[in-house]
């Protein structure tokens, strides 16, 4: 059977209270963990050694432009990873070949990737939002329930766990390995199974408004949208401004 989400140890017992909600769900990428150095900081450092010497500021722009444009080539809720013969290694050498043609440098595809993909794959290059470790740690605390649900690939979970953040989830569901991304109501549904809570009785927290918030309403959660810049403001979101913030939500 393939396995498609990780459980890990409680730290702390579930116990019934007064809480709002029974469980929490965050996204990864955005809500609890950013990359730094950036990501265009990472491929400009890879790219300037295999050929001609870039900056992160003329990576940037094209590196978001490549990943909306992959983006756009699956439907919402489909596997990307799935979406291209020779899955993972294969999606993100489409992806690099993609930032590779867009700035017109002569690095070898094949050899970017393999850095690339080991540079991405280390926990050192992750750190945790401000207020991540107090705030799963306090939700722990009152008897709530946690679990992830991120699109990401396979090597989610050996991140989470060195960074010591795996342990405190009772589910990991990643979505190259669920076969099924966000905003799909099934990728929520199945964690909530596996969590044995009902959606009503469960928060979504992420930062994407169509994956996280909208994805998570449609599939009978609560939601929240982690909205630090204020990007949101004004739309009818319920937005935090930090992750600290949770707690209040949770009661």
């Amino acid at each position: 059977m393939e396995v498609w989400q990780i459980f890990g140890r409680s730290r702390y017992a579930a116990t019934v209270g007064s809480n709002k909600f029974d469980a929490v769900t965050f996204d990864v990428g955005g809500t609890l963990l950013y990359s730094d150095p950036t990501p265009a900081e990472i491929y400009a450092t890879h790219l300037s050694r295999l050929g001609r010497e870039v900056r992160a500021e003329e990576v940037g722009p094209v590196f978001a432009a490549a990943w909306s444009d992959m983006q756009r080539r699956t439907s919402p809720g489909a596997d990307r990873y799935a979406a291209i013969p020779g899955g993972e290694r294969a999606w993100w050498g489409t992806f690099v070949r993609e930032v590779l043609v867009r700035l017109d440098h002569d690095a070898l595809w094949e050899n970017l990737l393999d850095n690339l993909y080991r540079a991405f794959s280390e926990d050192s290059v992750w750190r945790t939002y401000p207020h991540a470790l107090e705030t799963l740690d306090g939700l722990a605390e009152r008897g709530v329930m946690l679990a992830v649900i991120s699109n990401w690939d396979r090597r989610l979970p050996q991140i989470l766990r060195g960074l010591d953040l795996e342990d405190r989830f009772e589910v990991v569901t990643v979505s190259s390995l669920a076969g099924v991304e966000k905003p799909a109501s099934e990728i929520f549904e199945r964690t909530l199974d596996r969590l044995g809570v009902a959606a009503h009785r469960a928060l979504h927290v992420g930062d994407s408004p169509l994956e996280d918030y909208s994805g998570a309403e449609n599939a009978g959660l609560a939601a929240a949208l982690i909205d630090r810049s204020g990007a949101f403001s004004g739309q009818p979101y319920r937005r935090i401004a930090g992750l600290a913030e949770v707690l209040e939500l949770v009661g």
